[in-house]
């Protein structure tokens, strides 16, 4: 029964059930000071947001019920907003009119505070205060500030937002964004910052291998020179190909080596595996043609030459088939002579864990 008595008050009012968790303390104001029955009755969405806000987050809130219901009674709701989200433009209290039918709780105006207060609040303003906008903008505002000289041409898609924050991040990290960068026109859309995006990566040279490629062949050295090889092939390492961004991301972080060459026109593939030696991948011609015969034979015996090993599987997809291959031969019950060594005495799902 004590718990009983320690709860908030149900209220079932339903102009108190606009003020959603607020709705105790609206009650406590209003029976301390009736007389705000008249102002709350007929006031409009925005002015009910703004009491709201007031009652969230303004300093003078936290005083006693007659004291606050005096404040919110005698006071213009826009000074109410103002004294709960000081740094705010002053048409957020027009925009609050499509903020919704009832208020909402405490983080909801700090995000709007967090928005407002920073440069796309026009943006945020310009349409529905829902959370999908609202959580929107503020994850742009934690952004990297150089989205905001952008704002104009971002897309309300915090999946794709939150993808250029990245790439801009990935650019600096390699000293490769300029100044200039991402300053666009009027009227650009995300076609431009792709293209901007695309020209600072093309800035960035892949580290080097540590080899020379036996000829014909030449490495390939930077992004553009790749996608300029896949488009004249019609490969699938040309953006905007699905795929095709880790072909390029391999070659600049230099876990992937590319091959050319003009006779025959062909664009072989290299996965780092560990020092100077390297997997082989693929191999493909314009369109994806099959090499001619005895190419692969012919690159691998001549890179052994210079000291490079290429390998033929990939090491880890090895590893993994090679314990798949050996479970299911013991499963089947396949005779087995065991010499001993390190990690004698461990059984598959021992050396998992």
């Amino acid at each position: 029964m004590a718990g009983d008595r320690n709860e908030s008050p149900k209220e079932r009012a339903p102009l108190l059930l606009v003020f959603a968790d607020l709705a105790p303390r609206v009650a406590a104001l209003i029976r301390a000071r009736p007389l705000l029955i008249a102002r709350l009755i007929v006031a409009p969405r925005e002015a009910i947001h703004s009491i709201g806000a007031f009652l969230h987050l303004a300093p003078d809130a936290v005083g006693s019920d007659a004291d606050v219901a005096t404040i919110i009674n005698e006071t213009d709701p826009r000074e109410l907003l103002n004294a709960a989200l000081p740094a705010c433009p002053a048409r957020l209290y027009r925009a609050l009119d499509r903020a919704g039918d009832r208020v909402r709780e405490r983080r909801f105006y700090e995000k709007l505070a967090a928005v407002c207060g920073g440069p796309f609040a026009d943006r945020l303003l310009d349409g529905a205060l829902d959370d999908i906008r609202v959580g929107h903008f503020e994850a742009l505002s934690r952004m990297d500030p150089a989205l905001g000289a952008i704002r104009s041409a971002l897309p309300e898609n915090t999946y794709l937002v939150e993808g250029i924050d990245s790439l801009v991040a990935f650019l600096r990290a390699r000293g490769a964004l300029r100044d200039g960068d991402l300053r666009l026109p009027p009227g650009a859309g995300l076609p431009a910052i792709t293209r901007r995006l695309r020209a600072a990566l093309s800035r960035i040279e892949a580290p080097d291998p540590g080899f020379n490629p036996p000829p014909p062949f030449r490495l390939l050295r930077t992004s553009d020179e790749l996608q300029r090889v896949g488009k004249t092939f019609g490969t699938c390492v040309a953006l905007p190909q699905w795929g095709s961004a880790q072909h390029h991301f391999h070659l600049l972080d230099g876990t992937g080596v590319y091959l050319a060459s003009d006779e025959p026109p062909l664009l072989v593939s290299l996965r780092r595996a560990a020092d100077r030696v390297w997997y082989f991948d693929q191999a493909a011609g314009p369109g994806n043609e099959t090499p001619p015969a005895g190419m692969k034979a012919g690159l691998l015996r001549d890179s052994r030459a210079t000291g490079l090993t290429i390998v033929t599987a990939d090491p880890q997809s090895s590893l993994a088939r090679l314990e798949q291959e050996t479970r299911r031969s013991r499963r089947a019950g396949g005779a087995e002579v065991d010499l001993g060594g390190e990690g004698d005495g461990q059984d598959d799902d021992e050396i998992a864990a």
